[in-house]
């Protein structure tokens, strides 16, 4: 396979996958717009947790709630919890696998969403948050890929999930990036043309 051969096959691969969720999550993707925007009409805010490249989307998330993804609306309660190097580097050194719990202990309540973003749905701060969520009585949106891991296994019949049907990790993370987008421009459109 020649180099160019192989760029192109990535681009290939993502197209056939991007494809594939076009159909798969056009209807989803309106009912958790609806689900998140309920939640914030109810005084609550969106919760945001993710490991890796996903600390990142999670961040873009909150950035795209809060000020606007393309149109001109209201700020959107949203709030990333993978950006504050002080509580990370203590939780990160002394309770890992609480990593995302402890700031929900703190700042969850009912009304409140947590979203969780993850490739495999594999990870112990995520589930741990999910736990701590339902706790707290907060619905949960799961954004994963491939069967969606032991994060999808606790997902309670009023929670939301939105599953690329991928394993590799890097074409999920493309997806969900293009799914974050499709989400926040729904929101939107629901806001501007009304619930």
């Amino acid at each position: 396979m020649t180099e160019s051969t192989s760029i192109h096959q990535h681009f290939a691969d993502s197209a056939q996958l991007l494809n594939e969720c076009a159909d798969l999550l056009a209807e989803p993707i309106v009912e958790v717009a609806q689900g998140i925007l309920m939640a914030l009409m109810s005084d609550g805010k969106l919760l945001i947790a993710g490991n890796g490249a996903y600390a990142s989307l999670a961040n873009t998330l909150a950035t795209y709630m809060i000020t606007r993804l393309q149109q001109e609306r209201m700020a959107l309660a949203a709030l990333s919890l993978c950006n504050n190097p002080s509580v990370l580097s203590v939780l990160t050194n002394s309770e890992p696998n609480d990593l995302f719990a402890k700031q929900i202990h703190a700042l969850g309540k009912q009304h409140d969403m947590l979203c969780v973003l993850s490739a495999d749905g594999q990870s112990t701060n995520l589930v741990n948050a999910i736990k701590t969520a339902h706790e707290r009585d907060m619905r949960v949106l799961a954004i994963t890929g491939g069967s969606g891991g032991e994060v999808a296994s606790l997902l309670r019949d009023d929670d939301l999930w939105l599953n690329i049907p991928g394993d590799h990790p890097l074409r999920v993370l493309e997806a969900h990036q293009v799914t974050i987008h499709a989400l926040c421009a729904q929101i939107d459109q629901l806001l501007l043309d009304g619930l």
